[in-house]
């Protein structure tokens, strides 16, 4: 199973190739929430690791896809020894070797592919200096731009983010009690039964938090789709609707193009859903 890391009460995925497989196969759309080091923008363009709202998390172990990890407390405390250093610093030189290395290789390439349009640019220069009985090896003219190749500058190797950590954490198994917000009891026990109810429909299901609601509904990938429906849970059907909240969040669903949707659990712990639309708008 992917391992879900548990930090402060919320879990994140570390490896890209677990969220690609949540994503495409799941329809666990999760948010990432690091910076990129080779990117200029880190405010909008954000990487690993990846962070689980706890109706994400709690779904994907009920459906034993996953399975939550606890790091230890003293792991956070951790500073590196003279052998880690050491360790690091083996590494970064084989990077920058390989990666020289393939670079040398390319550039032969491509000097190899635009040799005889070299030699022919030195033959026209020589002519025009009146050398026209001029002889041009074409091997030998391969390697002087062979050997003008400079070499790779460390400042300049590309920057590899590590997906697992290099050494081996001894980490504790959790339950669902650590997530936060909770999801076992009260409002939070009620939310994730409305997701997971909308996830087995077969729906993307994201955040609603800019939208003035729980959850928003996606036919289709986020990347691909517009979200069609905005979904405010009602967890406590005791509750007394103020007309003016209902129009408030019926001419924002209006104006943002969505369906607005009121979700609720019976009575007889089963999911249930009430839309809200202006008259003018339904069908006679």
């Amino acid at each position: 199973m992917i391992p879900i890391y548990v930090e402060k009460g919320i879990g994140y995925l570390w490896n890209s190739e677990h969220w690609y497989i949540l994503r495409t196969q799941h329809r666990i759309c999760s948010a990432f929430v690091g910076s990129v080091p080779s990117f200029p923008r880190q405010n909008d363009f954000l990487g690993l690791p990846i962070a689980l709202s706890s109706e994400e998390t709690a779904l994907l172990v009920e459906k034993r896809i996953c399975e939550l990890h606890e790091m230890p407390a003293e792991f956070c405390k951790y500073e590196p020894t003279e052998k880690d250093k050491e360790l690091m610093e083996e590494f970064l030189k084989k990077v920058l070797e390989q990666q020289a290395s393939a670079l040398k290789k390319r550039k032969i390439e491509q000097l190899s592919q635009k040799i005889d349009i070299i030699v022919a640019g030195k033959k026209k220069n020589l002519i025009n200096k009146g050398m026209s009985d001029a002889n041009i090896d074409k091997d030998a003219m391969l390697e002087e731009e062979i050997k003008r190749i400079q070499d790779l500058d460390p400042d300049h190797t590309l920057v590899q983010l590590p997906q697992e950590m290099y050494r081996n954490i001894e980490t504790s198994p959790v339950g669902l009690d650590v997530l936060r917000p909770n999801i076992l009891e009260g409002d939070g026990a009620v939310k994730y039964s409305i997701f997971k109810d909308l996830w087995e429909k077969g729906y993307y299901v994201t955040s609603g938090s800019k939208f003035g609601c729980d959850y928003l509904i996606y036919p289709g990938d986020p990347v691909q789709f517009h979200a069609s429906h905005m979904v405010r849970c009602v967890c406590n059907q005791e509750n007394v609707f103020h007309p003016k909240s209902l129009v408030a969040f019926g001419r924002l669903s209006v104006a943002v193009n969505k369906y607005a949707v009121f979700a609720y659990r019976t009575q007889c712990a089963r999911i249930a859903y009430q839309t809200l639309q202006w008259h003018d708008s339904m069908d006679s």
